[in-house]
């Protein structure tokens, strides 16, 4: 998902009022590349994570600052994923199948032990032997996590001539709101 002109407009203004706040300068090329280091996210959700950070920090934000705050962090993540698997595991079944919302989820559970049906009969319910295959789940998590955005699309640096584009359209655009 790519934000429309005016959320890009509405942002980079964003990011020269909290350049204000911060005492920090905010070129028209540290906003394009901020722009789209964070232009997958939904908007919205990026604005209240400006304005959330804005509100509870003293320095001016990079832009993993606020996807952390849209997406959480991977550890939190890693978390939560643990917690919404044992129920899972209750709810579905060794005979079901499961509906898997998070990618990293569903190959930590199935690296565990091969496949759902195996998680479900051997997991066991508690004591240390599940404490083990908790820190299991997480590094695995963590790892799949990992991989998966490493293999997104990464920015590709452009050209000179995109470059000044870029800068000459982005001041524009920052004049024109002005």
């Amino acid at each position: 998902m790519t934000w429309t002109k005016a959320e890009e407009s509405e942002f980079g203004l964003m990011l020269l009022a909290m350049g204000e706040l911060y005492d920090t300068p905010v070129s028209p090329v540290r906003a394009e590349m901020f722009t789209r280091a964070i232009e997958d996210l939904p908007f919205d959700a990026v604005k209240a994570a400006a304005n959330s950070h804005a509100r509870h920090s003293t320095f001016f934000p990079k832009p993993v600052d606020l996807r952390e705050l849209v997406e959480g962090n991977l550890d939190d993540r890693a978390e939560q994923a643990w917690n919404a698997l044992l129920p899972l595991i209750h709810r579905v079944g060794y005979t079901g199948t499961p509906t898997w919302t998070d990618p990293a989820m569903e190959r930590a559970a199935l690296s565990l032990f091969g496949s759902w049906r195996r998680l479900c009969e051997q997991l066991p319910a508690g004591g240390p032997e599940l404490l083990g295959h908790a820190k299991n789940f997480r590094q695995a998590y963590l790892a799949y996590a990992r991989t998966a955005a490493a293999a997104k699309p990464e920015l590709q640096e452009p050209s000179r001539e995109d470059a000044k584009a870029l800068l000459q359209q982005r001041l524009r655009d920052i004049k024109r709101v002005k």
